[in-house]
């Protein structure tokens, strides 16, 4: 049985079913999809989620290929992306390894930092050295130490924070980032194992996209799987929300055995159990049963992110839509974290004459976005993206979607966090999803598929 129906969640299921088990695929909403969903605005389906993923990591695209949807696979028109820093938006500097700059002198043309804050960055290739080693540390500390704080705050916290909502001050090296800790490993110099890193990405750039979607959207992704699930003979159970786990006691009955308590009495029986949910919901469930694993997920925290999407006359907008979107750094106080220029980004949203913009606002340690009521969101969102962009008009249309929670941060030490979680679980019992190793799409799914293969591996042993 899997517990959560988000794309961890439809990935384990889907796992499972290939092996052959009967599978209960059960979530507390009434549609599948978890962070995968869009909506409809101007007569087109935008996703007020996750709308791309790494194509990179193998996961993603090898699902989207299982599923019989390798030829519904889109890239992005534009990459180019810019950054609004006190008032200006500057495109970001060529070379970028997650932030790290790989070129100073594309640092200097391109005006995000100061001066002072490129010959800053300059000093990291004459310090004294500290490689990194095996003891974890904050994203933030590191690249401060060694490039300065510009760079820490205009380039790699707003880069770093697009992805998992957080304060890179507070982001875990190894377990955040573990692409970035792999290209530092052993080097003195940020600047110089950017410029290794970047070298060996131009090697693999003519292989494929950096990021891709599937045509419709990854909502619509989402709601074509759980549909190819219960062809499949999958039994999906919507709307109805897991309140406890308990072992049935059978007599003469060689399985170990578990069963899934919905709220409203519901039972479901299983000889194994996948829970891809949040950190919250998954240790409710433990509690009873690993109570130390509960503890420890309790300790993962969570941010919480509203996406507003606005549409717009094409004449209305001032400023050139010649790229994938901006950030906006927390150092500028902005409610705005980043606009996405959707219909930019992806030709299938365009409209005639109108432009589609996706705002984010939310992050760790910043909840006014949540506090703020749909329209005066959504308001308050125009009023900045209008400063950015010389927006001289209302929006044509707005749709909000807040996902609460939904973001679990990574702090220094998550992946021992992680293996001390998984250790504590009795045989049976297994977790999937965005809280352990990796945000991404393609990690979730990896975590789902990995997770369905232990739980199917533990109830064949438990059955023999």
């Amino acid at each position: 049985m899997v517990v959560g129906a988000g794309i961890a969640g439809l990935a384990a299921a889907w796992e499972a079913a290939d092996s052959g088990a009967e599978v209960v695929l059960l979530d507390s909403d009434r549609r599948a999809g978890g962070k995968l969903d869009s909506t409809s605005l101007l007569g087109r389906r935008i996703d007020t989620g996750a709308d791309a993923f790494l194509a990179r990591r193998p996961e993603g695209t090898t699902f989207v290929q299982d599923v019989g949807l390798g030829a519904s696979l889109i890239s992005p028109a534009t990459s180019s992306a810019l950054v609004w820093h006190r008032g200006q938006l500057q495109r970001l500097p060529e070379g970028l390894l997650l932030g790290l700059p790989s070129n100073l002198v594309s640092l200097a043309r391109s005006r995000v930092l100061s001066p002072f804050g490129v010959a800053r960055a300059a000093l990291d290739l004459v310090l004294p050295g500290d490689p990194v080693g095996d003891v974890d540390i904050a994203v933030g500390a590191l690249v401060r130490r060694r490039l300065g704080p510009e760079v820490q705050e205009r380039l790699v916290d707003p880069l770093l924070g697009g992805v998992n909502a957080g304060n890179s001050d507070h982001l875990s090296l190894q377990a955040g980032v573990p692409q970035l800790a792999a290209a530092v490993q052993g080097h003195r110099s940020l600047v110089a194992a950017a410029w290794l890193g970047r070298r060996r990405q131009r090697r693999t750039e003519g292989i494929g996209p950096t990021f891709s979607s599937v045509r419709g959207g990854l909502g619509r992704f989402a709601e074509q799987v759980a549909r190819q699930l219960a062809d499949r003979g999958v039994q999906v159970v919507l709307g109805f929300t897991a309140a406890r786990l308990e072992r049935p006691n059978r007599a003469g009955d060689t399985r170990v055995g578990w069963s899934v308590v919905t709220g409203v009495g519901a039972r479901f029986a299983a000889d194994a159990v996948v829970l891809a949910v949040p950190p919250g919901p998954a240790a409710s469930l433990l509690e009873a049963h690993a109570p130390t694993s509960a503890a420890k997920l309790g300790a993962i925290s969570s941010a919480s992110v509203a996406m507003v999407c606005l549409a717009y006359r094409e004449a209305d907008v001032g400023h050139p839509l010649d790229g994938s979107g901006f950030l906006v750094p927390r150092s500028g106080g902005r409610l705005m974290t980043a606009c996405s220029w959707a219909s930019s980004k992806w030709p299938e949203v365009a409209a005639p004459g109108m432009v589609v913009l996706r705002l984010s606002a939310g992050r760790a340690g910043d909840g006014r976005a949540l506090a703020l009521a749909d329209d005066v969101l959504a308001a308050r969102l125009h009023n900045e993206v209008a400063v950015a962009l010389g927006i001289t008009a209302e929006p044509a249309g707005h749709h909000v979607t807040r996902w609460v929670d939904a973001f679990p941060q990574y702090a220094p030490g998550h992946a021992e966090l992680v293996a001390a979680i998984e250790q504590g679980l009795p045989a049976g019992l297994e977790v999937a999803g965005a809280a352990y190793r990796g945000v991404g799409i393609p990690a979730c799914i990896g975590s789902g598929r990995a997770a369905a293969r232990r739980a199917v591996a533990s109830a064949t042993t438990d059955l023999g």
